[in-house]
């Protein structure tokens, strides 16, 4: 039974993945492992110092863990399933043995969940750094679907030559869209390493690193429903050899309760069926203490306070100002996103046109995996406004198409000295062509046409940053100046505050039409065309 859970948990956390891209309907929550974590919502809360609504939704597992126990671990989540399929498949038949340092190794997880908490009150999330459901949905964002997709092309082009033989045209002309993501093999390689530690233990990453699981643990013990060993036990060990997380300690009949994940692994084995798990209404003793020592803990809330004030100080302080990010559309104000965003990757697997990538440096430490727009690979489609429906924490606000094409990413700007038209004469028209808002015009500068931005019409798509025929960096960029960025309030009441119109409207391009216009000169230094 354990097992078809499993696989319907993880098949059910693939398909939210999947169905998590354009046109995503308002009535799925793509997002809902996520808001379901409760060390995401808490570390989300505590750091932007207020309730998140969509965060409220841990309380879910909290409470269901109070009543059955630690079952989370074991039946839903899909980090927990990846391990033990990936774990059966590849060590099934090496010999582990438990570790010498078993008891100091189980305290890294608390020290880690103390440190994050701790850190998140300073207002530095780092519960993103190593929380499973967070890691898991960047592994499959920016690794495992592109993977996907680049094998479903590579099967469409193998069959391409018999559709066109059995006159299939619409399959013959199939391609999949293929997403492509920075720090992709960086992302595999933390995969792969959890993944690879359970050639030393069963649930290496379960038992002594996964901080979500140190959450659940501290609060598991309170649970209704406890291990009990009848006398019928016969001290065989069958037990205690096949505990995934190593709940039994050399005596068969008592149970670590914190580390106990209601598996049921052990009752399967038990040769006369001497265990099971009745509710009980007895409380602590001895097997319900977590092993951490107040010196202990002392030192971790040192760390994650000491942590939060380093990150949040140069040369560590995000450096927005100097490297110019854009965030996507919706986006919160810088501080509470930093605060508030728990870099998952949702928003950039559900991205239309792949624009979203993660940060690695460029906003220094505490911007680590947020997404930005590289408008140079990719604009942002003006149809499109799922990143802000799939955010669970909300620090990409879900926001209706019109209030999302007024909350303006950016302006962009010319860079004269690299523009076709204005450096070299040349006739060049993409960038004004391919504008969805008419915001880039051209007027006659002493008898040449030459391209301007209006930026008063300008919401920082990034079309003509993307189309730009220039090679390497565009002649023309979009620069975070005028963005609007609310947290609460509508942005087309603030775009008309400010002014700012976004729709076509042929205006001063009538210019390039007019017959009256004067006509270019070559300037000196320029050979006439032929």
């Amino acid at each position: 039974m354990r097992t078809i859970l499993q696989a319907f948990s993880l098949l059910l956390f693939s398909l939210l993945l999947f169905f998590a891209t354009y046109k995503l309907p308002d009535w799925l929550p793509a997002d809902i492992y996520l808001r379901l974590d409760p060390l995401l919502g808490l570390n989300a809360i505590f750091a932007a110092r207020e309730i998140i609504g969509r965060a409220l939704w841990g309380l879910v597992i909290i409470g269901a863990t109070l009543l059955i126990g630690r079952f989370f671990c074991a039946y839903v989540c899909p980090m927990g399933a990846s391990i033990d399929c990936l774990d059966s498949l590849f060590f099934r038949k090496k010999k582990r043995g438990s570790l010498k340092t078993e008891s100091s190794l189980r305290k890294i997880k608390y020290v880690l969940l103390i440190v994050f908490m701790t850190a998140a009150v300073t207002g530095l999330s780092l519960a993103f750094l190593l929380d499973p459901l967070s890691l898991l949905t960047r592994f499959y964002t920016f690794f495992l679907y592109p993977v996907t997709i680049t094998a479903i092309n590579l099967f469409l082009d193998l069959l391409r030559p018999i559709s066109k033989a059995f006159g299939w045209v619409s399959l013959s002309h199939t391609h999949l869209f293929q997403p492509v993501f920075y720090m992709s093999s960086i992302t595999f390689l933390i995969f792969g390493g959890i993944i690879g530690l359970n050639r030393l233990v069963p649930r290496f990453w379960c038992r002594y690193l996964c901080p979500l699981g140190a959450f659940l643990s501290l609060i598991s013990p309170l649970s209704l429903f406890k291990r009990k060993v009848s006398e019928a036990c016969n001290e065989c060990m069958k037990c205690q050899k096949s505990c995934p997380m190593g709940a039994i300690p050399e005596d068969p009949n008592r149970t670590h309760l914190p580390e106990c994940i209601q598996c049921r692994t052990c009752a399967k084995v038990c040769p006369q069926n001497a265990i099971t798990f009745p509710a009980s209404l007895t409380l602590g003793g001895e097997d319900s203490k977590v092993d951490f020592s107040r010196r202990g803990f002392i030192y971790s809330v040192a760390g994650g306070l000491g942590a939060g004030f380093l990150a949040l100080q140069t040369p560590f302080a995000h450096r927005q100002s100097k490297l110019q990010i854009i965030r996507a559309p919706g986006s919160i104000p810088e501080a509470e996103f930093l605060r508030t965003c728990i870099r998952c990757g949702e928003c950039m697997k559900s991205c239309l046109t792949n624009t979203l990538q993660p940060c690695l440096w460029e906003t220094g430490f505490s911007g680590l995996w947020t997404p930005k727009m590289d408008l140079r690979l990719a604009p942002c489609d003006q149809n499109c406004n799922v990143c802000g429906k799939v955010c669970p924490t909300q620090a990409i606000r879900s926001v209706s198409l019109e209030e999302k094409n007024h909350a303006k990413v950016g302006t962009a700007i010319l860079i004269k000295e690299k523009c076709l038209v204005w450096a070299q004469n040349k006739i060049c028209l993409i960038c004004d062509e391919i504008c969805p808002y008419n915001a880039i015009v051209f007027r006659t500068v002493e008898g040449f046409r030459r391209p301007f931005v209006i930026a008063s019409k300008c919401n920082g798509c990034g079309f003509c940053e993307q189309r730009c025929p220039v090679l390497g960096d565009s002649a023309i960029v979009v620069i975070p100046d005028g963005e609007i960025r609310l947290k609460v309030g509508s942005y087309v009441e603030e775009a008309k505050k400010r002014q700012l119109e976004f729709k076509p409207d042929p205006g001063d391009d009538r210019l390039i039409l007019e017959e009256s216009t004067p006509q270019p000169q070559t300037p000196q230094g320029f050979l006439p065309e032929k």
